[in-house]
């Protein structure tokens, strides 16, 4: 006993709280070497650099869990320092990634008021092949995975894409071509050829904006879309549907990338007509 010290003497020694020793005691990654009858907890003072570790290993995002097996496994972090270090780096990848865009949208609205800076361009026609579905937006994804599987030879570059038949926000339930950019080389399934469609599509003069990251914020850009047809009194053609053509689509949304196109009339004012890029 006398080389043992306290709960609370190693808490003192360690710089933290009696209770933060308590808590890893009960999650059983600092367990004291003696327990008395009055339920005393007694500690060698080799443990607090078990302390340090543990602190060590929480700094760096370790679960309580991997933590144990770890300190179990007489110290030996080489391998969860490695996957730490990997899971660090790509959530820093993400922070630069965000703080990027944060700083494109600010500059954004202090230019025009809005989150986009979109650019006028005039749309040749194209040729797609399509499936009719009607449901949500949340699905969309799943339909474009849907369609994909109907072709036996997807050509080189599959490029996927939704055209909304009605106009307006209608996230629960709306009529759409969910359809995939004809290439060379595309073929559909023989079982699949009385389901797959195949339309020239004719969108012309259009506003658009391409937006790097995930497809769940693709509302939202739509709607700030809008929003900048209001304020620069742009009209929106009624008799060609808006789309969206999901060019790079990935696990990581940083390398995720969709176009989203609205059809417009063909006077615009001249503040926009600065942007034209057609």
């Amino acid at each position: 006993m006398d080389n043992l010290i306290t709960a609370g003497e190693l808490a003192k020694l360690a710089s933290t709280t009696k209770r933060t020793i308590l808590f890893y005691d009960e999650k059983g990654v600092l367990k004291p070497v003696k327990v008395n009858s009055a339920n005393y907890r007694y500690y060698q003072e080799s443990q607090i650099l078990d302390y340090q570790r543990i602190l060590l290993l929480s700094t760096l995002g370790v679960s309580l869990d991997e933590m144990k097996k770890k300190l179990l496994e007489s110290g030996d972090l080489g391998k969860l320092f490695d996957d730490k270090k990997e899971l660090i780096e790509k959530e820093i990848k993400l922070l630069e990634f965000n703080l990027h865009n944060l700083t494109k949208f600010q500059a954004n609205l202090k230019a025009n008021g809005t989150m986009v800076n979109p650019e006028i361009k005039v749309i040749p026609p194209f040729d797609i092949y399509f499936i009719e579905k009607e449901g949500s937006y949340a699905k969309i994804g799943q339909y474009c995975e849907e369609l994909s599987e109907m072709f036996e030879n997807k050509g080189k570059n599959f490029t996927s894409l939704a055209i909304f038949e009605e106009q307006g926000y209608r996230p629960k339930k709306s009529r759409l071509k969910i359809g995939a950019l004809a290439t060379k080389g595309t073929k559909v399934k023989e079982e699949f050829k009385d389901v797959v469609k195949y339309m020239v599509f004719d969108p012309g003069k259009v506003l658009t904006y391409t937006h790097n990251g995930s497809g769940s914020l693709l509302s939202l850009f739509w709607k700030e879309l809008e929003k900048y047809c209001e304020l620069n009194k742009i009209k929106v053609r009624k008799n060609v549907p808006d789309f969206e053509i999901y060019r790079k689509v990935n696990t990581d949304p940083t390398k995720q990338f969709f176009e989203i196109y609205l059809p417009i009339e063909q006077r615009v004012s001249v503040l926009v007509s600065q942007h034209n890029s057609a």
